[in-house]
């Protein structure tokens, strides 16, 4: 028998946990029996070493012997084979629960339900349907059995350096109960671990040892090419025949082809590349048709790199752009094998700014783009509002994505806002006194004094032309490179002839160093009271993409929305952050890392909230990962936590891992949060362009006032 092992906790929504209040978190082996009937439900969590699942659980065939299997996982795996593996099981979990099992003992016969976390206690719900004001009646819908085709890290299925671990629920037939005799218990423990083990070893066992190896190559092979990035001068790579188009616009599903056309770099371009990859042990057991060639321990690959600087995407109407940049946008994450796109990878610290209407932003240092406000006391270097326009909220998550160290940006053309994103001639003559630099005149000197790059797609100013290192034209989906055809425009038309008010050339500021954020720590005073951030429970509000953040004492709850409408206080809006792609899950483990930030600033006032998510990324790299973050909200008046009762009762059951980007977006975004500035060093080179600047402004003053003089 494969050595499983096991822990037993209580069900927060288990019926007497739900009609009589919390209980402790510990649940003994010696009274387990005695608690399953009381409590109808518990939380149970296996484990088993990773090299007993490999050798003894998972099914060994023809592509793949035990000991090299082994050796090869051992050696190379890494953090991605462990995540693969919880991607593979937590499939075949899906695909084979609700699982209901005879409990065959001594006293009496029963029956024991085995479900997921994340679809677990409908049969509770119809009991309970209302609790905290939350309709979870409501809220319960079907769920499909297909995972989303990217591997995140989990925590409710998830490996350490050694170990295997899942958890799920283990729910009482109380029909088949004799309530009467359920004493001496402790040979029914040793029967129902007998049960959970034959059904781990069933379920898991219907996992190929080939293709397990298979899909942790492809998940290795995507992060080694990632780690290549910066020595080949790049923020991307489009691997040649991969496909990047959908089903449709709500599918995951790559689009068949014929019709989709598989991608293929431009030939004879400096964006086409071949790259050579060292996977070791794996080699053997790649599988990928857009592979160009297999050596022992090596694997080479042709594609197109998105180098560093500014490149535009540009093209026709339905022509690709976009979907080119949406499968740039989530190749930060890995994809599993089939998603067409695997071959795909972009650093995993670019980020997606775009306009948002009515976002809440607060003390955020916009000056670079929004500056002279006709509003009298107005400073944009401190700059707050509870309803941001199109321009001001693109502004705002600009400048947090160069507080949060991305980088690249990406953007879209179709959802940013028009007055942020460029302002030709025409309109410059004519409105001189403008509050609005665009990102135009600012991505050259952003990528010059931080670094970061901007990936841009654009069909219709012609004024971004003067600015690109690179441009990717898309014809009816076939890329080439656009880049001399684009200066030759360029310098047609007004390339490096205009000054803009004396600050330099037009559409290639320099940065100004006034521009540059401001480092920055949350001040909790959500509710206008200090707030017990371990007593606070968060909930998804309807239509998605939303949650709040709220206390069970607080009087301003209102019981049929979820939230009073009348104070928007503690919810965040993260509908317009396109990178959060794991739905709920995501959105949740969000909500819990942005309340874990919140707990760590008040222990930390010295620290800003770049090096307090550092702080977390160090915890969750640690052995216990996401469901550490979930236990480390423990109440001051109970040992269970108001976090995962908050996780369970909304029907989520585990959470993604998400980005430290995510996470800072959750954070700033929370309406009623405030923020304060933290000292910051003098930047020497800053204070140089900013002189500069000045002088070019009293020259230009100077020019204007002496042909004025001439004509009087």
């Amino acid at each position: 028998m494969t050595m499983w092992r096991y822990t037993f906790s209580h069900d927060p929504l288990s019926h007497t946990a739900v009609e009589g209040g919390e209980k402790d978190d510990g649940l003994s082996k010696d009274c387990l029996f005695c608690n399953l009937i009381a409590l109808d439900s518990i939380l149970v969590t296996a484990n088993i070493q990773l090299i007993d699942f490999i050798s003894r659980i998972v099914k060994v065939d023809a592509d793949a012997t035990c000991e090299d299997a082994i050796e090869a996982f051992r050696k190379e795996r890494g953090k991605d084979g462990g995540i693969t593996l919880a991607y593979l099981v937590s499939q075949t979990f899906l695909e084979s629960t609700p699982a209901t099992l005879d409990w065959n003992h001594s006293s009496c016969s029963s029956k024991i339900i085995i479900e997921p976390l994340c679809r677990k206690r409908q049969r509770l719900y119809n009991h309970n349907p209302i609790k905290n004001g939350i309709n979870l009646k409501r809220q319960l819908s079907s769920r499909s059995n297909k995972l989303l085709p990217y591997l995140f890290e989990r925590s409710d299925i998830w490996c350490d350096q050694d170990s295997f671990h899942i958890t799920f629920a283990v729910v009482l037939e109380h029909d088949h109960v004799d309530r009467e005799n359920n004493c001496q218990t402790t040979p029914q423990v040793v029967e129902l671990e007998e049960i959970l083990t034959n059904y781990l070893t069933n379920m898991c066992s219907n996992l190929s040892l080939s293709d397990l190896l298979a899909h942790v190559a492809n998940s290795v092979l995507q992060t080694k090419i990632r780690q290549m990035l910066p020595s080949i001068d790049a923020v991307g790579f489009i691997a040649n025949g991969s496909i990047m188009p959908r089903k449709s616009g709500v599918s995951l599903s790559p689009m068949t082809s014929p019709p989709a056309i598989p991608f293929v770099a431009p030939e004879g371009s400096s964006m086409s590349l071949d790259i050579t990859v060292d996977i070791g042990k794996l080699c053997k057991y790649v599988r990928n048709k857009n592979i160009h060639s297999i050596n022992e321990t090596t694997v080479t690959i042709s594609g197109m790199i998105i180098p560093k600087g500014i490149t535009l995407v540009v093209g026709g109407g339905y022509h690709g752009k976009s979907t080119m940049l949406r499968t740039i946008m989530v190749s930060v994450y890995n994809k599993v094998l089939g998603d067409g796109r695997e071959l795909c990878v972009t650093d995993s610290s670019a980020v997606t700014v775009r306009a948002e209407d009515g976002r809440y932003v607060n003390n955020t240092n916009v000056s670079a783009f929004i500056s002279n406000l006709p509003i009298i006391g107005s400073d944009t270097r401190k700059f707050s509002t509870r309803e941001a326009s199109g321009s001001t909220s693109q502004a705002a998550n600009v400048a947090e994505a160069i507080e949060m160290r991305a980088s690249a940006l990406l953007v879209d053309e179709d959802v940013s806002a028009a007055n942020f994103m460029s302002r030709d001639g025409r309109m410059r003559a004519l409105v001189m006194d403008e509050s609005i630099t665009p990102l135009l005149y600012r991505v050259n000197g952003l990528y010059a004094k931080h670094g970061i790059s901007s990936v841009v797609v654009v069909g219709g100013v012609g004024d971004w032309l003067d600015v690109p290192n690179a441009v990717i034209k898309l014809d009816r989906y076939v890329a080439s490179d656009a880049l001399q055809k684009a200066r030759s425009i360029s310098y047609q038309f007004s390339h490096n002839h205009v000054q803009y008010g004396g600050r330099g050339v037009v559409h290639r500021l320099p940065w100004d160093g006034d521009g540059t954020p401001r480092r920055r720590r949350p001040v909790i005073t959500l509710f206008d009271k200090s707030v017990d951030v371990d007593s606070c429970k968060l909930s998804l509000l309807d239509g998605g993409g939303r949650f709040s953040l709220w206390q069970e004492s607080s009087n301003e709850y209102n019981h049929d929305d979820g939230y009073d409408s009348d104070d928007d206080t503690g919810i965040v809006d993260m509908t317009k952050c396109e990178q959060l792609i794991g739905g709920n899950c995501h959105l949740f483990g969000c909500g819990i890392c942005a309340l874990w930030i919140l707990k760590r600033a008040r222990q930390k006032p010295e620290l800003d909230m770049h090096d307090l998510v550092s702080e977390l990324d160090i915890i969750l790299d640690g052995g216990g990962g996401m469901k550490s973050i979930i236990d480390s909200f423990v109440s001051s008046k109970s040992t269970s936590s108001p976090i995962l009762f908050s996780l369970l009762e909304q029907h989520v059951g585990h959470i993604y891992r998400p980005r430290k980007f995510e996470i800072l977006m959750a954070l700033t975004r929370m309406r009623g949060i405030s923020f304060e500035e933290l000292p910051t060093e003098v930047d020497e080179e800053d204070m140089k362009i900013k002189r500069e600047a000045e002088e070019r402004k009293r020259m230009l003053a100077e020019l204007w006032a002496n042909r004025r003089h001439k004509k009087g």
